[in-house]
């Protein structure tokens, strides 16, 4: 099954450098890639149009949704799958409603999408790839877990510095 276009490119970006990730026990790691699973799976089930547009995260249990849906009644049914998982504890839904996403916002999100990355890779002083983000609309949803509030705040500030960003949602649980 091939995803679409605007689902591979607006999707985000996750990196891990290694097992670089001590905020999290391996238990809850465990936990949070099975809810994941398992909402795709569901998404799946019902309609692979969920499954191809809609971006899962979880991190101990906080679900974030994004991506882009063509009738608001998806966005609803999304939500209302991903609340059935056993584990999940809250639900962020950022998922919109299409409203002509073209190619030209498509580029848009994906050079915001390159750059952060770049950004956040290349700082010496984030010792760790934690934090996932998608770009959507040109508005970055940072979402991850970290006991490192210096870390958390350098994250915002290079999502801040790039030209064309919208507007900034931060997700990051500090720990």
């Amino acid at each position: 099954m091939g995803c679409s276009t605007t689902s591979v490119v607006t999707s985000g970006t996750t990196a891990a450098v290694g097992q670089a990730n001590d905020d999290k026990s391996l238990r809850e790691s465990w936990d949070d890639a099975t809810i994941k699973l398992g909402i795709k799976e569901k998404y799946f089930s019902y309609d692979a149009t969920l499954f191809t547009k809609i971006d899962v995260e979880v991190e101990l249990g906080t679900v974030l949704l994004t991506g882009v849906v063509p009738y608001g009644d998806m966005r609803l049914e999304a939500v209302r799958l991903a609340w059935q998982q056993d584990g999940v504890v809250e639900v962020l839904n950022e998922i919109s409603i299409d409203t002509g996403y073209g190619l030209d916002d498509i580029a848009k999100d994906k050079f915001i999408s390159t750059q952060l990355f770049t950004k956040i890779l290349t700082d010496k002083n984030i010792k760790k790839f934690k934090y996932d983000f998608e770009v959507q609309k040109q508005i970055v949803y940072l979402f991850g877990i970290s006991n490192n509030q210096y870390e958390i705040d350098k994250v915002i500030d290079h999502a801040k510095s790039i030209k064309g960003v919208m507007d900034i949602i931060n997700y990051i649980q500090a720990r």
